[in-house]
């Protein structure tokens, strides 16, 4: 037991550190601007690994200070995930109006489902109404990138490597978050310390695929791009994907069809 202790501490001052590490990152290529999202997830993340570890200290690990820092910082923590997850898709797909126009309904659907489950089932109880939105938003994200990334592969969206490691970073964390949160926590309730390891290793695998993508980012050099007429493009682009085109042409009208029956 005492070695599992300090391996947990050990893989906790790794986090901090890689967490720090994607923030240098970051800042120092003005990433923050361009994902403005992703950045606030990592701060929070460390910011939330700094207080639990000096509420800790001060009160003790099972202290009651403890344990609703732990559940109202998740519960922050995963919000922030789930909208850095939107502005991840965004990135991609914020190119075509139409089919961003009902991803981002989609996406906003998900996140009242899971406020609204959460409100609906909690009632009164605070833990139960923490601990099911997280579910649900953990829920969310792994069903969201899954679906994202079947249908990028589907209609060969360019998708940059490194926004694919985020992507699936974020995609196998909130998997086993989930799993954790379904399965493990009210099976296997004696075996806590050995799945607060498993969570922490993975997280710190999780910080791994976001540095390396954010360290790929930042280090690209610029390169001047020389524009074809735009013509060329109008000429260019609706042959490079006729679906991919015919299905933004299709959502956009939808959409604006939509709109203009409510007004």
């Amino acid at each position: 037991m005492a070695h599992m202790v300090l391996l947990l501490r050990v893989l906790w001052g790794c986090s901090l550190l890689l967490e720090f590490a994607v923030l240098l990152f970051m800042t120092a290529k003005k990433q923050y601007k361009s994902f403005p999202a992703i950045y606030a997830y990592v701060l929070l993340c460390l910011l939330q690994s700094t207080v639990a570890y000096l509420v800790y200290a001060a009160k003790g690990y099972e202290s009651w200070a403890a344990y609703w820092t732990g559940w109202i910082s998740q519960g922050i923590v995963v919000l922030a995930r789930w909208t850095a997850v939107c502005e991840l898709c965004h990135k991609i797909l914020g190119q075509f109006r139409g089919i961003w126009g009902l991803t981002w309904r989609v996406l906003a659907l998900f996140g009242g489902l899971a406020l609204s489950t959460a409100l609906i089932l909690g009632r009164h109880d605070k833990e139960l109404i923490i601990s099911t939105f997280d579910l649900g938003l953990e829920f969310a994200i792994a069903t969201v990138l899954v679906v994202f990334f079947l249908f990028a592969k589907y209609y060969d969206v360019p998708v940059l490597s490194s926004l694919r490691s985020i992507g699936i970073a974020f995609c196998l964390y909130s998997c086993f978050r989930s799993l954790n949160d379904t399965v493990l926590q009210k099976l296997l309730r004696n075996y806590s310390g050995t799945w607060n390891l498993v969570d922490e290793i993975t997280f710190l695998a999780t910080l791994v695929l976001i540095g390396s993508a954010v360290y790929v980012l930042q280090s690209q050099p610029s390169r001047k791009v020389r524009l074809l007429p735009s013509a060329s493009y109008t000429a260019i682009v609706p042959l490079a994907n006729e679906r991919l085109s015919a299905l933004n042409e299709r959502l956009s009208q939808l959409l604006k069809s939509g709109t203009a029956g409510r007004t």
